[in-house]
């Protein structure tokens, strides 16, 4: 496979401040150091670099490189797998600076090669075709950057009853943010089940936090020192989707020029997570299902029988339920699946871990940034608990940044917010309807207005409103609703 990229940035982006790199992973810049002398390679991380807002700095040999990291701190060490003294590398490094992670790449990679770069301590490995937004923001995970908070958040949570871990635990990257009722009642049965080896399914709107959930499962399973290898389903058509997942042999289709292993072997003894699996063709559900079922699957173009040990997390912001109704997802595969089935709420059912929220995002911010710690006003923070939220936490996330960065005080206030959050935003809390209207009239009013927000979709409507589909269609019937879009 070929990147198919191009880029005229220079190879050597502006260098941050010197840090001591000694400094705890927490502190460490956002500085990428690269070994590799594939020209093609390096032409598509500048771009996926750039696009990910991580600079980075380009070594050619193992001395080249060890020279830097003796100098300079890095938030990951990236390597192309593309010379002889690629492995050497990783082991010294990993020797040398054993909490900072080290990623292998490759354009093309064979299982002994992805075998040999996990052995020697690389934390991940990249090959093929990636977007380069989405390679941006795998690394920018690997790194510890995507966490809802940190361990110093954490502290700030504990007076308040939110759950945390010890400050040590491994889990600190992968630490969420709960104080309501129903989210912890989630995080209990993730850290019940998370030493088995049960399919999970993990549903809720985009932005509550799926893939969180699954990777703090992975950390907490048996498994937490095997690869976690995530896949985005609806990223990808359906042919590569198979190719990525499979793998193929050479020659097994117009540019197979070399044989490519499959996620799934790359994941084998570890968890791979299929992320937006409701997107996923029927064709492709069937042959998924006998992966789940046999364990084993063949490459595209291949005759030799493939067998994985492999744990698999699926994570979905559609109604499977409801596909199934429509014939859009396979029953056999739902129930193989739907073996534990977690449902994140959304932000706007969850409100009161509103100010822990932007508590964690605005010291993580400014440690990140290295500006000073802003405070959002009490008149902020209830603006924002009276607010929708749509894009749950991940808005919530962009909100507050955006604040911080652009606000001109020491704290953030209510007129710093009304840029961005209109008052079509904001949750009312008043009664809009007439004292006049009968019960009915109200109930007729209030469901034909969240059946036309949801677009139709019943099931959707039926978990707002806290009721059963079943009485959802006879208040329908009985109060003569009509379904316009």
């Amino acid at each position: 496979m070929h990147w198919n990229e191009t880029s005229t940035t220079d190879e050597k982006s502006t260098k941050p401040a010197e840090v001591s790199p000694q400094k705890e992973h927490a502190t460490r810049s956002r500085e990428v150091l690269v070994m590799g002398r594939d020209p093609e390679l390096k032409i598509f991380l500048n771009k996926a670099l750039f696009a990910g807002n991580l600079s980075y700095t380009s070594a050619s040999t193992t001395k080249e490189a060890l020279a830097c990291l003796r100098k300079n701190a890095y938030g990951v060490f990236l390597v192309g797998v593309d010379s002889p003294d690629s492995l050497e590398f990783v082991t010294l490094t990993r020797r040398e600076f054993p909490d900072v992670p080290v990623v292998g790449m490759a354009r093309a990679a064979t299982p002994e090669l992805v075998r040999d770069v996990l052995q020697t301590g690389a934390t991940d490995f990249f090959f093929g075709s990636l977007d380069v937004r989405t390679f941006g923001s795998r690394l920018s995970g690997i790194m510890g950057q995507e966490g809802a908070a940190g361990a110093s958040a954490c502290k700030a949570q504990k007076a308040s009853g939110a759950i945390r871990e010890r400050e040590s635990s491994p889990l600190d990257d992968y630490a969420i943010i709960c104080c309501n009722k129903k989210m912890k009642r989630i995080l209990e049965i993730a850290e019940t089940i998370a030493p088995t080896d049960s399919t999970v399914l993990v549903q809720g709107e985009s932005g509550t936090g799926k893939e969180l959930i699954a990777k703090r499962i992975h950390i907490l399973s048996k498994r937490s020192d095997k690869p976690f290898v995530e896949v985005n389903c609806g990223a990808l058509p359906e042919n590569l989707l198979e190719s990525q997942l499979f793998g193929h042999e050479k020659g097994s289709f117009t540019g197979a020029v070399h044989r490519q292993v499959g996620l799934f072997e790359i994941a084998d003894q570890g968890t791979i997570f299929l992320d937006e699996i409701g997107e996923m063709s029927l064709d492709m559900q069937v042959k998924l299902l006998r992966v789940l079922q046999f364990k084993e699957f063949r490459r595209i173009g291949g005759s030799q029988v493939v067998r994985v040990d492999v744990r698999v997390i699926a994570a979905t912001n559609k109604d499977l339920k409801e596909e199934l109704e429509k014939k859009r997802f396979r029953p056999d595969l739902f129930y193989r699946l739907n073996v534990i089935t977690l449902q994140i709420p959304p932000l706007r059912e969850r409100l009161e871990e509103v100010p822990h929220l932007v508590e964690s995002f605005a010291e993580r911010f400014a440690t990140e940034k290295g500006i000073p710690k802003k405070t959002f006003s009490p008149a902020a923070i209830e603006k924002l608990q009276k607010c929708r939220w749509t894009g749950n936490v991940r808005e919530l996330e962009n909100v507050v940044e955006r604040s911080i960065l652009l606000s001109k005080g020491e704290s953030v206030d209510v007129a710093d917010l009304d840029e961005y959050l209109g008052e079509s935003a904001e949750l009312s809390h008043e009664s809009s309807f007439a004292p006049t209207l009968s019960l009915d009239e109200v109930k007729r009013i209030h469901i034909a207005n969240v059946l036309r927000q949801n677009a139709g979709n019943k099931m959707k409507t039926a978990r707002i409103l806290r009721i059963n589909v079943k009485t959802l269609y006879n208040l329908i019937h009985r109060l003569d609703i009509k379904e316009t879009p």
